[in-house]
């Protein structure tokens, strides 16, 4: 059993449409970033909530190691499994959370040096990249909370890298696209599949400022252009594009939007990793999350 960008769907469907308050997670074998930062949001939820929810952690040694690098149980407040410490881990960029617009500026340089600590990044895909990981993080200062009703939409970002490519994600449990827009006038009805079209199909902000807007598609259309993997969510839709196509999605009912992008590794100027071997960190670690 793995969890990623299209797997997590089955966890929030027995979640949040099946009711469900036992998640067990033991033969787990492998989680990508999207799933962590959801599965994340999802347990801060449930408590938030005063649902109760049981979760049995994944058994797999390396997998747990990951989830400990990557800060999940730090963030979740979660038990931790009881794992020795060890000097050098396996998380490309652990989760950090996103607090405030002045927050972002640190945050993106921080992801910045960590990928470029990692491989040899021509300078255009840096500064490229640098620019998708600015706009994504600054969406949710302005507008997770956008209504000032929500205690604390959480917002978080991780990043791992893998022997195809380097995974982003980034993901809040804030207003939603759909309560985003509501407060731009006149887009008060929509449905969150409407809401996600209008978005990053057309470029729409529920600012009225021609200056606003359209960063989500043009982000949406380099992933496109480099035959990457985009995912987009928020409340009851999935808007998900991969080098096979994608559409359009009805999804179970989830707070905030979640992002993921998996950009291929050619994109930055890295070149395929030599060997390839399952289960090797594409940074060259042994025991990994994979």
């Amino acid at each position: 059993m793995d969890l990623t960008i299209e797997s997590i769907e089955e966890v929030l469907s027995l979640l949040y449409v099946e009711g469900g308050r036992e998640l067990d997670l033991r033969s787990v074998g492998f989680i990508d970033p999207f799933a962590l930062l959801v599965l994340d949001l999802a347990v801060r939820d449930a408590r938030a909530a005063g649902r109760l929810l049981h979760v049995e952690w994944p058994t797999l040694p390396a997998v747990r190691r990951w989830m400990i690098d990557m800060g999940f149980f730090a963030d979740t407040k979660a038990v931790s499994p009881d794992l020795p410490l060890r000097e050098i881990g396996t998380a490309l960029q652990p989760i950090v959370s996103i607090e405030s617009e002045e927050h972002v500026s640190h945050l993106v340089a921080a992801f910045e040096r960590r990928l470029s600590e990692r491989f040899p990044i021509d300078d255009a895909p840096r500064r490229r990249f640098l620019r998708i990981l600015l706009e994504l993080c600054q969406n949710i200062p302005q507008h997770s909370n956008a209504t000032g009703e929500i205690p604390d939409p959480h917002g978080i970002a991780a990043m791992q890298d893998y022997d195809d490519g380097v995974l982003l994600a980034i993901a809040d449990k804030g207003i939603g696209f759909r309560g985003s827009l509501a407060l731009r006038g006149g887009m008060d009805d929509l449905r969150d599949a409407t809401a996600i079209s209008s978005v990053v199909l057309d470029g729409i902000s529920r600012f009225r400022d021609p200056g606003h807007g359209r960063e989500l598609q043009r982000i949406f259309r380099l992933v496109r252009s480099w035959d990457g993997t985009i995912a987009i969510r928020s409340g009851r839709a999935l808007l998900y594009h991969g080098p096979l196509g994608g559409d359009l999605y009805d999804v179970a009912p989830f707070p905030g939007v979640q992002i993921a992008l998996r950009i291929p590794r050619r994109v930055f100027g890295i070149g395929e990793p030599p060997g390839g071997e399952p289960g090797v960190a594409a940074g060259g670690g042994s025991g990994f999350n994979e």
